[in-house]
This record gives structure tokens, C-alpha cells and sequence, in this order.
């Protein structure tokens, strides 16, 4: 019955009227991709919920946040905190700093993820797909589910992750956790589509 004693037990999100994506859309997307090199010392993304880095670089685009805040936040362990934030830099949407004044370790909005985060809807999430569309993995995985009209399974995407000749970085117990991360965040483009 205290004030000072309220605690948020949950949060949902909600979007009223969307703009509609559709597969022509998307189809798009891809055909106009230019491939980029994987940025080095960045690890290839292990954080398998999409819409959780779109909610993280929602609250950063608030404010910088330290990695003990955003642990706090998510109310995940450090490793959790490091997959998500790496995923964003990964796709170029979030920067790692040091902070000069407490010495933590900190994270911000690259400018093009400030440019995205303030778009609608449509052209916002449309950016998020070429974002992730950009890396070779992606681009040929959703290449197959478009061939084939579903997200490939997990071995023909481990598969994919090998011509791309990620086992030159990693090792095949690597890429077999990874390749669950490719997969849900192709799931996550496919629904998309309305």
C-alpha cells in the first residue's frame, strides 16, 4: 500500500492500424540489397526474439543506457544483455562506448538507427528487414524461403552459414546455436507480410 513500493510487472506494446507490409514489399527489399562485410570484432547475433532489439533501441533512443541498466531493465544475466546488444551493432544500429566519467561500459543509437527509429511503421520496419537482409547469411536464407514459400529448417541453414564460410570464425556447435537465431529472425520478416 506503499507509493514508493510500485513496481512495473509487465508492459505491452500496441499499434493501432498499421501500415501493411506486404510480400511484393519485402520481395523488394531484397532485390535491392547491397551485401555488407560483417563489421570485425563483432560477433555474429545470437538473440533469437527480434522484437526485443526493436524494444531496446526504443528505450535508446530515450536515452544511452549502461549494460547494468539494460540487464536491469530486460532483468536478464550480463551474457543476455551482451547477445542483444551485440545483435544491434551487428546490424549497425547500436554503438558500444565506454562512458568518460564512470568508466562503464555503455551503449547509444548509431545515427542511422536514429533516422530509422523515427520513421512510421512501414518504412521503420521495412529498414529493420534490409538492415538484417544486408549480412550474406540472411540475404540467402530468405532467398530459400522465398524458392520455397517456407523458412528453411535448421540444417539447411546451418548449411547456408558454412557456404558462407562461417566455421572460418566459428565452430560447428557455434554455428548450430546461431543458426536458431537465423532462423527466428527470418520468421520474424515472414510475419511481417499482411
Amino acid at each position: 500500500m506503499e507509493y514508493n513500493s510500485l513496481i512495473l510487472i509487465s508492459q505491452k506494446d500496441f499499434i493501432i492500424a498499421p501500415e501493411k507490409i506486404t510480400l511484393d514489399e519485402l520481395i523488394e527489399v531484397h532485390k535491392n540489397i547491397k551485401l555488407c562485410l560483417d563489421l570485425e570484432g563483432v560477433p555474429f547475433p545470437q538473440a533469437d526474439r527480434f522484437v526485443r532489439i526493436i524494444d531496446l533501441l526504443g528505450l535508446l533512443y530515450e536515452k544511452d543506457l549502461t549494460r547494468e541498466e539494460i540487464t536491469q531493465n530486460y532483468d536478464f544475466d550480463e551474457r543476455q544483455t551482451n547477445y542483444h546488444t551485440d545483435a544491434g551493432r551487428y546490424l549497425g544500429l547500436i554503438k558500444k562506448y565506454k562512458d568518460s566519467e564512470t568508466k562503464e561500459i555503455a551503449y547509444t543509437l548509431t545515427s542511422d538507427a536514429r533516422i530509422i527509429m523515427g520513421r512510421k511503421y512501414k518504412a521503420k520496419y521495412l529498414s529493420f528487414v534490409e538492415k538484417i537482409l544486408k549480412h550474406e547469411v540472411f540475404y540467402k536464407v530468405f532467398e530459400i524461403t522465398l524458392q520455397e514459400g517456407k523458412v528453411p529448417d535448421k540444417n539447411k541453414i546451418i548449411e547456408v552459414m558454412l557456404d558462407c564460410r562461417l566455421n572460418e570464425r566459428y565452430n560447428i556447435n557455434t554455428i548450430d546455436r546461431r543458426s536458431v537465431t537465423v532462423r527466428w529472425w527470418i520468421n520474424w520478416i515472414v510475419s511481417l507480410i499482411h
